[in-house]
């Protein structure tokens, strides 16, 4: 079962927001250690599926 676009992008944003609101001075929990990575993963993935989405229309 595949998640409708709008689900992705809450789940991004909501991920983003999540890492933003950690204060810069202090470190972020390990399990932040490759988050940056797979948010742009996450991002470029979620593009090309709008991408194609856009082209079936």
């Amino acid at each position: 079962m595949t998640k409708d676009i709008t689900h992705r992008i809450d789940y991004y944003t909501r991920k983003v927001a999540e890492k933003a609101s950690i204060h810069p001075a202090k470190k972020p929990p390990r399990s932040y250690t490759y988050r940056q990575g797979r948010l742009m993963t996450y991002k470029k993935l979620m593009h090309q599926e709008i991408e194609r989405d856009m082209e079936k229309t």
